[in-house]
C-alpha cells in the first residue's frame, strides 16, 4: 500500500510543506500562517504547512514596474518587457479559455529575471543556449503564476530569431492538442524544482515510510526515484543540472515535431543579437 504526504495542504492550497517531524512538540507555529497536519506512516508523522504568499487573482498584481526595470541593462530590459507580454497575452488566453481570473500566490518578481539571464551562457548551440535561458527562468520563478508556459514561450522567441518560422503549438485552444506531450516536460520540471527545495524533508519522510509526496494537480512524487541524500547546496547544483538537462531535452523534441531538424546542430546567436532581434518584431 502506497502512503502518501501531501506537500500543498488538501483543504488550501495556498499552504505547502514547510516542516517535517515525529515530535509534535518541535512544531511552533506561533505568529505564523500556518496549518499542522497528521501522517500515520511507520509511525506518526507532523508536518508543518505554511502561507507565504499571496492570496488573491490576476487583477491584484502590483503593476508598477517602473523602478525595477529603471534599474536593468538596457538587454535585460527587452527580454523582461518581452517576457510581461507575453505573460499577459498567456493570462488574456487562459481567462477566455476558463472564463474566470486565474489565481496567484506572490506578486510579480521583476528584480529575478536580470539574475536568470544573467545565468546563460549564450555561447553554444542554438537549442543548448534556448534550454539554458527556459530553465533559468522557469527556476528563477518571478511570475505568479504561468512560469512554464512564459519561459517556453521565450524559448521559442530565441528559437525563432535564428529560424524564421520556427514555433510551438498554441498553448489555449479548444482541443489542447499540445497537451498530451508538453505536460509531461512540465510535469517531470516540477516534480524537479519541488525536490531541488526539498530533499531534507522528503528524505526524512521516506526514512519515516513514506512513498509519495503528491503536489496540487495531481503530481506525485515517487520518492525512491530521485536522489536526496544531498545537502540543500548540493541539490540546488544537481537538479539545476538536471533541469537544463530537461528543458534541452524538451526543446529537441519541440524542433522535430516543428519539422526544424536543422536547429539542433545550428550555431546560437549572442544576448544582443536576440535582443536586437526583439526590438525588431515588436
Amino acid at each position: 500500500m502506497t502512503t502518501l504526504v501531501h506537500y500543498h495542504h488538501p483543504k488550501d492550497q495556498q499552504y505547502s510543506l514547510a516542516y517535517v517531524t515525529q515530535d509534535r512538540d518541535e512544531i511552533t507555529s506561533s505568529g505564523k500562517d500556518a496549518l499542522i497536519e497528521r501522517y500515520d506512516l511507520d509511525e506518526a508523522v507532523f508536518v508543518l504547512y505554511t502561507n507565504q504568499g499571496t492570496s488573491g487573482t490576476i487583477d491584484d498584481i502590483d503593476e508598477n514596474f517602473e523602478d525595477a526595470l529603471d534599474e536593468m541593462s538596457p538587454d535585460d530590459r527587452t527580454i523582461t518587457v518581452r517576457l510581461l507580454q507575453i505573460f499577459e497575452e498567456i493570462i488574456e488566453e487562459k481567462e477566455l479559455e476558463e472564463a474566470e481570473k486565474l489565481e496567484i500566490y506572490k506578486q510579480i518578481e521583476l528584480d529575478r529575471v536580470p539574475d536568470a539571464i544573467e545565468r546563460v551562457d549564450w555561447d553554444q548551440p542554438a537549442v543548448d543556449v534556448a534550454g539554458q535561458l527556459l530553465s533559468t527562468l522557469i527556476l528563477t520563478h518571478a511570475l505568479p503564476n504561468a512560469n512554464h508556459r512564459t519561459s517556453i514561450s521565450m524559448a521559442q522567441w530565441y528559437l525563432e530569431s535564428i529560424e524564421t518560422g520556427f514555433s510551438f503549438p498554441d498553448f489555449a485552444t479548444a482541443d489542447y492538442d499540445w497537451k498530451e506531450w508538453v505536460n509531461e516536460y512540465i510535469v517531470e520540471s516540477k516534480r524537479i524544482l519541488t525536490v531541488r527545495r526539498n530533499t531534507t524533508p522528503f528524505s526524512l519522510l521516506a526514512e519515516w515510510g513514506c512513498d509519495v509526496v503528491k503536489r496540487k494537480n495531481d503530481i506525485e512524487i515517487v520518492l525512491a526515484e530521485y536522489d536526496l541524500d544531498l545537502s540543500q547546496s548540493a541539490a540546488y547544483t544537481y537538479y539545476g543540472d538536471a533541469h537544463i538537462d530537461l528543458c534541452t531535452e524538451f526543446l529537441i523534441e519541440s524542433v522535430k515535431r516543428a519539422g526544424h531538424d536543422e536547429l539542433i546542430g545550428a550555431d546560437g546567436i549572442s544576448k544582443a543579437a536576440f535582443v536586437t532581434y526583439l526590438d525588431q518584431t515588436e
